[in-house]
């Protein structure tokens, strides 16, 4: 049977997000006989034809507020409803899409998947810019339960997720028996690989936005503390559009005399400056949404042999790498979490055993072409129970 999916992206097709988690997976699912209808929002284009599929832009409106994701939703759920006449299934990435793709799927009667990527009403809440008492917390939270009823498979990032779908009965009585699949964030490893040579200085890395729960601050009293052990020690700080914002905590960190290095990249760049590092940092509020994130920086890190510090709490990282001995997990953020995580990060950066360790772990766990194949499975699933 062939199968054509509209996928759904509130994200911009140029963007660091839709290039490596959304088209190397349409790439590969189109190699497997999958067609494709790729819905983005961002500035008004023509349709047009790339790689296997094609592509229909709608302008975003700007804002982020209800009614700009009102208008988004109208609009989507136009589109889509006219391409989904010629359509097996609609694939919805976030809450947005799933809206649109749950709207266009009940006017074409076609199913969609609803691929989570989070638990998005708590972390508004967890992040600070929410409260759970508010009426849009209380709409999105109505909107999610719709959702997950409403979908024909179920795809979310962690097993922990998974889990958390199933045992808690805000969520499992909406679920059901609906199937749930959990796909990480993976990555391209021939694209990220360990360097034959990297850099001649010991370097930590950060890479990526820092957004409202990634934590530089104990990120940076890892990076002095490990620093008072080797004093070569350099940190190399990847990000765009937050500059003034790191510098800021450099200095209340009093690191302004440190090798603190802070640039900008773009995507071309990444697998180059990622593999040249020695270990990767990425430490989050610890919150209980983020049992259902997996980040690619993450992913990244591994691919590349950079043994890794993480917190406890993010996703299923933190049992992966215990499991595979691939780094350090930091419990909490207190003084002796972080000379611990110094002490670690001074012995991960010349263990070559934990190099190898993290590779392994992301060619286990975090191979894109592994994750392109369990969503074609839930295409499969999908599209077959549609016929029956």
């Amino acid at each position: 049977m062939t199968v054509r999916a509209v996928y759904v992206s509130h994200n911009g097709i140029r963007t660091a997000l839709v290039r490596s988690q959304v088209l190397p997976y349409l790439d590969g699912l189109h190699r497997q006989g999958i067609a494709f209808d790729l819905v983005t929002f961002e500035d008004d284009r023509l349709p047009t034809v790339a790689d296997g599929f094609r592509w229909w832009p709608v302008t975003r409106h700007r804002g982020s507020g209800l009614i700009a994701k009102a208008l988004d939703i109208l609009q989507g759920a136009v589109v889509v409803a006219r391409l989904s006449r010629g359509a097996t299934l609609l694939h919805a990435r976030s809450y947005v899409p799933a809206v649109i793709a749950a709207v266009a799927g009940a006017l074409t009667r076609r199913p969609y998947i609803f691929d989570m990527r989070g638990f998005l009403p708590d972390e508004y809440v967890d992040a600070g810019y929410w409260r759970s008492t508010e009426l849009r917390y209380r709409l999105l939270r109505l909107a999610e339960r719709s959702l997950l009823r409403r979908a024909a498979h179920i795809v979310v990032l962690t097993e922990a997720a998974a889990r958390r779908l199933r045992a808690e009965p805000r969520y499992a009585r909406f679920v059901g028996d609906t199937p749930i699949t959990a796909i990480p964030c993976a990555v391209d490893l021939e694209r990220f690989r360990p360097l034959a040579e990297r850099g001649a200085a010991p370097t930590l890395v950060y890479t990526g936005s820092l957004g409202s729960f990634y934590e530089l601050d104990p990120m940076l009293a890892v990076y002095r503390a490990a620093r008072a052990l080797v004093p070569r020690l350099r940190f190399l700080i990847v990000n765009r559009g937050e500059q003034e914002l790191v510098r800021a905590s450099i200095a209340r960190a009093g690191l302004d005399g440190a090798d603190v290095e802070l640039r900008s990249a773009d995507f071309a760049e990444m697998p180059g400056l990622v593999g040249a590092a020695h270990v990767g940092i990425a430490l989050i509020r610890q919150s209980p949404s983020k049992v259902g994130s997996s980040a690619v920086k993450i992913a990244e890190y591994l691919a590349c042999g950079l043994p890794i510090v993480v917190n406890a709490g993010l996703g299923d990282i933190d049992v992966q790498v215990r499991e595979h001995d691939a780094g350090h997990v930091m419990a909490a953020y207190g003084p002796d979490d972080i000379a611990g995580a110094g002490r670690a990060v001074a012995a991960l950066l010349t263990d070559e055993g934990a190099r190898s360790r993290a590779r392994g772990l992301a060619e286990t766990a975090y191979d894109v072409r592994a994750a392109t194949a369990r969503y074609a499975e839930v295409y499969s699933a999908v599209a077959g129970a549609s016929t029956t």
